[in-house]
């Protein structure tokens, strides 16, 4: 199985533990861009954009994204501490994370009122400090982990 069927399997795994174990905070469609020494677009950015899943768990959230776009299989899953949010009228909520190695992770939400709500309690209810099991994966960028060596070379 190649690297964007493992991340996909990983991340439907991810989905179906937080299911059991997670609080379920809601579903809306968005987009996840990694801004580190360039622009890498982890999700879909076209017109039709994915569905992400958000859960509250161990004071992080963990995002997860699953698509297929022309027959080709995708996905994402972000488990982190949320750095802060900004919600704009309609309900479009924007979610920033700070990876412990660098860079920003910009999640922008197309959902309502109710759920941009929820997701501000949840941001604040989330522990400050890092968590050594944080996690980001994306079919995307085209390798299971992303480590600083990577940066430059990866083609999104």
């Amino acid at each position: 199985m190649d690297v964007s069927g493992d991340i996909v399997y990983e991340a439907l795994g991810s989905y179906i533990d937080n299911l059991c174990g997670s609080v379920f905070l809601g579903t809306a469609r968005g987009k996840v861009v990694l801004y580190k020494m360039g622009t890498y677009p982890l999700t879909p950015t076209g017109e039709t954009l994915p569905f992400l899943n958000v859960f509250y768990s161990r004071g992080m959230l963990e995002i997860t994204g699953i698509w297929n776009r022309e027959g080709r299989s995708g996905a994402f899953l972000l488990k982190m501490v949320p750095s802060g949010i900004e919600v704009r009228d309609g309900g479009i909520v924007y979610i920033t994370f700070h990876p412990s190695d660098g860079g920003i992770v910009l999640v922008t939400l197309y959902g309502n009122e109710g759920l941009a709500k929820t997701l501000e309690g949840a941001v604040l209810d989330c522990r400050t400090e890092r968590k050594e099991d944080e996690k980001m994966l994306s079919s995307m960028l085209h390798v299971k982990t992303i480590n600083p060596a990577q940066w430059e070379t990866l083609n999104p």
